[in-house]
């Protein structure tokens, strides 16, 4: 029993990184897991109540590394730290603007060739309708 519950003090201390790495406020944190801020706080501030599978499954959900939370042991985060995700996001945003851009100019590149096309058939129209009124006279 002793075990158990030194275990739950050390997951408890990784708890309290987690809420600090993500701006240190608990009941946004429950919000985000979907799950009441007292039972978060009953079971980081009580010495008595053990650490849950749902409140696992609840960390699981904001993709927290199980290993790491029971254990100690990787990073915090399943893929990587919140930073490192932060930049791959940004990386990824400053893609798709890249790729909109391109778009954008293809778009106008392909405006500009069907004003171009729609010119050309009006005066190829014109042509034909003063050469078929010169034939007539």
């Amino acid at each position: 029993m002793i075990e158990t519950l030194e275990k739950d003090v050390s997951i408890k201390s990784r708890i309290g990184e987690i809420v600090a790495d993500r701006g240190g406020n608990r009941t946004k944190l429950a919000d985000e897991m979907e799950i009441s801020p007292a039972y978060l706080a009953s079971v980081i501030n009580s010495p008595d109540k053990n650490v849950t599978s749902k409140l696992l499954k609840a960390f699981a959900t904001i993709e927290i590394n199980l290993n790491w939370l029971v254990t100690g042991g990787g990073e915090m985060y399943e893929n990587g730290s919140m930073r490192d995700r932060a930049m791959k996001a940004e990386n990824r945003v400053a893609d798709l603007e890249r790729d909109l851009m391109r778009a954008h100019a293809i778009g106008e590149e392909l405006k500009t060739m069907w004003k171009q096309e729609i010119a050309k058939a009006v005066e190829k129209g014109l042509e034909n309708e003063t050469h078929n009124d010169v034939q007539t006279n």
